[in-house]
């Protein structure tokens, strides 16, 4: 008699309009106080509303009159679970999937219960089950998302976070720890939009401000990353990384002096978390103070209780400060407890199939095919290569030029690809290039070319150092045929050990924290460029870091030419741009040409073996 009255009070808690659910429920309760499905959607109304105590009071009414209701016992271990009675909720759950043991549900909230008692691996077994019979149950792929991010399973986290958002839309939790995991992938435009979600959603916290504005930094927008951290530190006025990260973006634009004011008081008044004390130190070594920056950090590499991001940033901090005395020694012991604070998220096997797909794709009888989308831009300049191999001082360099407009780091490209791995037939990146939308190509490079366009209208190239572009030449072939590409190379163990002395934050490549790891992927990013050797019609140059600070001039003249560009001595002057460089190379560009990071593995190569070896196996060593 009731049934359609009550499969539309269902419909309508879908639809999130609660209160005509209750007005349904009520009405239909009035004249039958004893219909358990009337009850038991006033116990999920009641939970909804937080109000517990009288959902109880249903549930128990309902179970009186049915205890073979599977639904009944799931929603009291739910009521349980928020009175923290945790072993009669575990209990429920279990009642609810011996009377029906396909139910997603009850797996999901056992699998919540077990974590909270501290048995994650049960966890996610439970939560695993829930989506073997649900794939698109909510709770349970923001849970297991979760899981997979404290494992350190990046990737296979921002899948199950995102598909559990689509059901959980409203969820600050599941919203906020995908933007931490886009962010550590480098996805910042991604990690912005969601943090700035979880913002609107109301989640008045410090830490989420703090991280918006490090990602908003990460992207080159210095004033909306001033904002984050000045609204973080009105929350929290201790907040150390905001803190931290006003003082850093102080040093970006060479205001040492406002820097050290910024962060003495908090010094002062024993306020300054490990960041604050890392932020101070920089600030010294920028102003030369070396000896008295080690003496303020030595402290706090021997703390046991700091976070492990803090204390990773001490020990590479200190490792910086070493090497600049010539303790090579004792820097790299700090830069090796560093790196093995951070822990390694690279996985060899992936990647090589990851280089192997884009080669298959992009290949010498296929890429000629995909080429019909012609292009008249020729603006772009994309400086690629491995990090630390040279990008920053090239760009600064060619920036300096008057007809040249330096971009910095872009991640279109990145972005394009995930883009139109999104598409409707579910065919992944690169693999989809194969059969392609153009009007959505053209799209998505004519986005691209307004973004070089915004910096210098009447620069006549622009130059974006996003140096992993090296995996696109494919896909930038395909909608700027005219673009240019600038290769830069280094000796690869200088170039290991650079990478593997820098932090790099929370968005760094994953491969850096090994030895051995950067020299595998040093292999893969040399196979890949080998590739585009053989089979892209783009216009490359390479240039190699030795030779040009060896000849500055000579070397900058040459690219120029490649460029078609007119020979300027204002190159010459690069260190003099005021132009704000934002990655790890900021302090070098803003010296004069100088020689001697040639070379300067020598002092660290008894403890290079790691990755000599297997750049030597790898044919990437001549001697």
């Amino acid at each position: 008699m009731y049934q359609m009255d009550l499969q539309r009070a269902e419909r309508s808690m879908r639809d999130r309009r609660v209160d005509e659910a209750e007005d349904i429920c009520q009405s239909v309760l009035t004249e039958r106080p004893d219909h358990v499905w009337a009850l038991r959607l006033m116990a999920e109304i009641r939970l909804l509303q937080s109000r517990s105590s009288e959902a109880s009071e249903f549930v128990e009414q309902a179970l009186a009159l049915d205890s073979s209701d599977p639904k009944l016992f799931n929603i009291r271990g739910r009521v349980r679970n928020n009175h923290d009675e945790l072993d009669t909720a575990e209990n429920d759950f279990r009642q609810a999937l011996e009377l029906d043991p396909q139910f997603a549900d009850a797996y999901c909230n056992l699998g919540h219960i077990l974590r909270r008692k501290g048995y994650e691996e049960a966890a996610e077994q439970n939560f695993r089950k829930a989506l073997a019979r649900d794939p698109e149950h909510g709770r349970a792929n923001l849970n297991l998302g979760t899981i997979l991010y404290v494992q350190g399973q990046i990737e296979a986290a921002i899948r199950h976070l995102e598909r559990g958002l689509k059901e959980e839309m409203t969820d600050r939790p599941g919203r906020y720890n995908l933007a931490i995991a886009l962010h550590q992938l480098g996805r910042l435009d991604e990690a912005v939009h969601n943090y700035r979600q979880v913002i609107a959603n109301g989640m008045n916290d410090a830490d989420a401000y703090s991280n918006l504005a490090a990602a908003l930094q990460s992207m080159g927008d210095l004033d909306g990353a001033a904002s984050g951290f000045e609204t973080a530190l009105q929350i929290d006025p201790k907040h150390g990384p905001a803190i931290a990260g006003l003082a850093g973006l102080l040093e970006l634009a060479d205001d040492n002096e406002r820097a050290l004011a910024l962060l003495t008081p908090y010094l002062q008044r024993g306020l300054a978390t490990a960041t604050v004390h890392v932020a101070y130190a920089r600030i010294l070594r920028r102003t030369g103070q070396i000896k008295e920056a080690i003496v303020h950090l030595a402290p706090l590499a021997k703390e046991t209780n700091l976070p492990p991001e803090q204390a990773s940033l001490v020990h590479f901090t200190l490792g910086d400060l070493l090497d600049d005395i010539d303790e090579y020694d004792r820097a790299f012991a700090h830069y090796r407890r560093a790196n093995e604070l951070k822990g390694s998220r690279y996985l060899p096997a992936g990647r090589e199939r990851e280089v192997e797909r884009i080669m298959q794709v992009f290949g010498k009888d296929t890429l000629p095919g995909l080429l019909h989308i012609p292009r008249k831009a020729d603006s772009p300049v994309l400086i690629v290569g491995m990090p630390r191999s040279g990008t920053s001082l090239i760009e600064q360099v060619l920036a300096t030029h008057p007809k040249i407009h330096g971009a910095g780091e872009l991640r279109d490209f990145g972005l394009m690809a995930l883009k139109l791995g999104r598409n409707e037939k579910n065919i992944a990146y690169p693999e989809c290039m194969n059969d392609i939308d153009e009007d959505f190509l053209r799209e998505c490079s004519g986005t691209y070319l307004e973004r070089l366009e915004r910096g210098d209208r009447s620069a006549l190239r622009v130059t974006d150092k996003m140096w992993q572009n090296f995996e696109h030449l494919g896909l930038v072939e395909l909608v700027m045929p005219r673009a240019r590409v600038i290769h830069c190379r280094r000796d690869p163990i200088d170039t290991g050990l650079s990478c593997y002395q820098q932090s790099f934050g929370i968005a760094g490549p994953p491969f850096a924290c090994d030895l051995a790891h950067i020299a595998h992927y040093f292999g893969q990013y040399r196979r890949l460029m080998d590739h585009w050797s053989e089979v892209s019609s783009l216009q490359i140059t390479e240039v190699f870091y030795e030779d040009f600070v060896a000849d500055m001039e000579g070397e900058t003249r040459r690219i120029l030419q490649f460029l078609e560009l007119d020979w300027d001595p204002a190159c010459l002057d690069f260190h003099e741009n005021p132009r704000m460089v934002r990655t790890a190379s900021h302090a070098q560009v803003r010296k004069p040409i100088y020689t001697s990071s040639v070379g300067r593995a020598r002092h660290y190569r008894t403890h290079l073996a790691p990755l000599i070896d297997a750049l030597r196996d790898g044919g990437y060593l001549d001697d």
